[in-house]
């Protein structure tokens, strides 16, 4: 377990490159990301996967205007991590299309930085609404430089 005094601010940030598979459903899409962003960190697959479906159990993390954001607060990561996926066409999160998911894991200790990157996630969407196909069009690393950029926490 990470002590307190051990964590850091700084947010990982990825892009998924690949536009997001068709998916049975939103259930599927977390499994995904959440085992994705486990190969990307080294952090526990099944705790990453259990705990943001637990909380999706709980109510729906789609947001409107194609946004989606699961997320979960994990006991033994040693930050907060984001993982943006995108899909021209949409994918099914209970009904709706969502063309961005966004999966934003912190740590237990910190609920805070869980508040502060799900208002800045939603923030930055809404100001850039009128620029979603260049959103969904934009190179992985240029998203991933932008993103890091807003949800760098103090």
């Amino acid at each position: 377990m990470f002590d307190a005094d051990e964590l850091s601010n700084e947010t990982l940030v990825w892009v998924r490159e690949e536009e997001l598979p068709t998916c049975e459903s939103h259930v599927d899409m977390v499994r995904l990301m959440a085992g994705e962003l486990s190969g990307l960190t080294g952090w526990r697959k099944r705790t990453l996967v259990n705990t943001a479906l637990d909380r999706e159990a709980q109510d729906s993390t789609y947001l409107g205007y194609g946004l989606a954001i699961p997320h979960a607060r994990v006991f033994d990561i040693p930050q907060p991590a984001v993982y943006l996926a995108r899909s021209t066409k949409g994918v099914n999160w209970q009904g709706s299309q969502a063309q961005l998911v966004f999966l934003v894991v912190v740590p237990e200790e910190r609920p805070e930085w869980h508040l502060q990157l799900l208002s800045r996630i939603v923030r930055w969407r809404q100001k850039n609404m009128q620029h979603e196909a260049e959103i969904l069009s934009m190179p992985a690393a240029e998203l991933t430089a932008q993103l890091r950029s807003l949800l760098t926490l103090q």
